[in-house]
């Protein structure tokens, strides 16, 4: 994208960051972020995920503020509430994440696979793993088939025992397979 047009360095740069922190490769992922932050250091999805990728690194404190000035400028984006929420579960603080997860959220979470899959994280984070699980049922059924960061992102790691969970997985990997053989 970066040789066909510079000027996509910043969405290029968000987009290799969540590569890397699936990865669990956090340096790599602020390092991404940093070349799309010399363009746009104010961009709110380099901004927003540099808290994520914080978060990840135990950073918690450092990605709500992050998030918390993101959602000052910028306070339509919706989509990242749930990112906040988990950021304040994670923290102990469920009142001030439940404030984050307003109807709006869960409107344009029922849009968009990511958000939706943000949205089932923060319900998990607060101990609500029915409406957890049927968030990421429907993060799934948006398109987000991305059952490695749903096995590896340790927000999950409580539920890879749970029948449910290891269905979703067991499905998500099967439609991948069949989709794979098709195509070959």
């Amino acid at each position: 994208m970066v040789r066909l047009n510079p000027n996509e360095r910043v969405v290029t740069s968000y987009n290799r960051a969540r590569i890397f922190m699936y990865q669990g490769l956090y340096e790599q992922a602020l390092d991404e972020i940093n070349q799309g932050a010399q363009m746009e250091p104010d961009h709110p999805m380099i901004q927003t995920f540099r808290g994520r990728v914080l978060y990840y690194r135990g950073e918690v404190d450092a990605a709500t503020r992050i998030l918390e000035q993101v959602l000052e400028r910028h306070p339509k984006m919706d989509g990242i509430r749930p990112i906040l929420a988990t950021c304040f579960s994670a923290q102990g603080k469920h009142e001030m994440a439940n404030k984050q997860l307003s109807e709006r959220v869960k409107v344009v979470a029922a849009e968009d696979h990511d958000i939706a899959y943000w949205l089932a994280s923060a319900y998990l984070l607060q101990g609500r793993q029915v409406l957890a699980l049927n968030w990421l049922q429907k993060a799934i059924e948006l398109g987000n088939d991305n059952y490695l960061w749903f096995e590896a992102d340790p927000n999950w790691t409580d539920l890879h025992n749970d029948t449910r969970f290891k269905e979703m997985m067991q499905r998500v990997r099967a439609s991948l397979e069949k989709r794979e053989g098709t195509a070959a």
